[in-house]
């Protein structure tokens, strides 16, 4: 079997009813878009959630795969004392994702912590339905070259389509952040400059001009999401599908970008 579930998500917290309280309504687009991948996901039959974080610690040109055995969410960090939902790992994904990396030359480490980070917590609180039970891996792009982080992405592909599961990919980040002055990272004009070149070309099934972004442009618009896009564009790299954008919205200055990818 093979991917049979593809999307680009944000992250907030505030997602969660638990922690977004009063202001769950400025999100609403976005929860409306968060509904209709969960129906998606839940019709794909998924095995394998595949999510790639940009919150798992973080070396230089070295990517990192999380191989607890066991998972559960946690948002204690937001004042969320709900009880938690507890994943297992897919271990044959992941050694196969460890030879893909070993053959294409690939620094990849390993850690283990069954506390996942928001990245990976809120995507699966949101988007995956509480009866169902997928395995879960979870892979961090950070600190690489964006062409790294596709060819990191491209060997993923490889070890995904090696295995007999229905596997998702989830890409998990936000845009820029710095689209106001409220913002931790206050205002740039070019926060606005790095999502619409973003979405076009994401909308346009482009990785090229993606990963040959200006890396000024990039490092102003202090996007987390940027190394999980390269990666992601990487796994999806030669896959028919289409791209839909489902939602985009900068309710507290920071670009939330939902977008799922009809596979055919």
């Amino acid at each position: 079997m093979s991917l049979v579930f593809a999307a680009i998500v944000p992250h907030p917290p505030l997602l969660l009813p638990s922690i977004g309280r009063e202001h769950s309504r400025l999100l609403e687009k976005t929860n409306a878009a968060f509904t209709k991948l969960s129906a998606s996901f839940a019709a794909a039959e998924v095995d394998t959630i595949l999510i790639i974080s940009p919150h798992l610690p973080a070396m230089p040109e070295t990517f990192t795969i999380n191989h607890a055995p066991k998972y559960v969410t946690h948002f204690l960090e937001f004042g969320d004392f709900s009880p938690a939902r507890e994943f297992s790992t897919d271990p044959l994904l992941i050694e196969r994702i460890r030879r893909e990396a070993r053959e294409s030359e690939l620094r990849l480490i390993t850690v283990s912590d069954r506390h996942l980070d928001y990245g990976a917590g809120v995507p699966l609180t949101v988007i995956v339905p509480a009866t169902l039970k997928p395995a879960v891996v979870v892979l961090s792009p950070i600190i690489s070259p964006a062409k790294q982080q596709f060819v990191f992405g491209q060997a993923v592909k490889e070890a995904v389509m090696s295995v007999n599961r229905r596997i998702a990919v989830v890409c998990s980040g936000d845009l820029s952040h710095r689209l106001t002055s409220d913002t931790p990272n206050g205002f740039s004009p070019r926060g606005k400059e790095f999502d619409d070149l973003m979405l076009a070309n994401l909308a346009a099934g482009s990785a090229s001009p993606i990963l040959q972004m200006n890396f000024e442009l990039v490092e102003e618009a202090h996007a987390c999401g940027y190394g999980s896009i390269c990666m992601f564009m990487g796994i999806m790299d030669r896959i028919n599908c289409t791209p839909e954008l489902l939602c985009y919205e900068a309710p507290f200055g920071v670009g939330y970008c939902t977008m799922e990818f009809h596979l055919k």
